[in-house]
């Protein structure tokens, strides 16, 4: 398993980078936090990386702080929440907010997110892009 990777930032875009590490680009997955607490393209990065290996994939998710990555693993433990959601979750609030929702048991703020993550790992389409999908006959 992958639990760090320390290398040049070679890309950069919301939830995803790509840190060069001695001539092999590695593809990690990222929350906005992370994202937006990165420095400029070319620079040196340390990413703790949690590893999630599937039949079909093997995915590289990275954080900047020790405890973000281990939010994101206990939100991988809740039944029904997989690394997307968990990333999504991480993404819409910070740890700082995650925790008082978790302990108070805020329903309504940390399903928001994951109601959203289900429609559309569903395929759930807007109605306009519905139309353009042709019916069978």
């Amino acid at each position: 398993m992958i639990g760090q990777l320390r290398g040049l930032l070679a890309d950069k875009r919301p939830n995803q980078v790509l840190v060069d590490v001695g001539g092999v680009g590695y593809l990690v997955q990222v929350p906005l936090s992370t994202f937006a607490s990165l420095g400029d393209l070319h620079t040196e990065v340390t990413l703790l990386i949690h590893t999630h290996v599937r039949e079909d994939a093997f995915s590289l998710y990275g954080f900047l702080s020790s405890r973000e990555k281990h939010f994101f693993e206990l939100l991988l433990s809740a039944s029904g929440v997989g690394p997307s959601l968990a990333l999504k979750i991480l993404s819409g609030m910070s740890v700082e907010e995650l925790v008082p929702a978790i302990r108070g048991s805020d329903l309504a703020r940390l399903t928001r997110s994951r109601a959203e993550g289900q429609a559309r790992s569903r395929g759930h389409r807007s109605p306009k892009a519905r139309s353009r999908i042709p019916r069978r006959s």
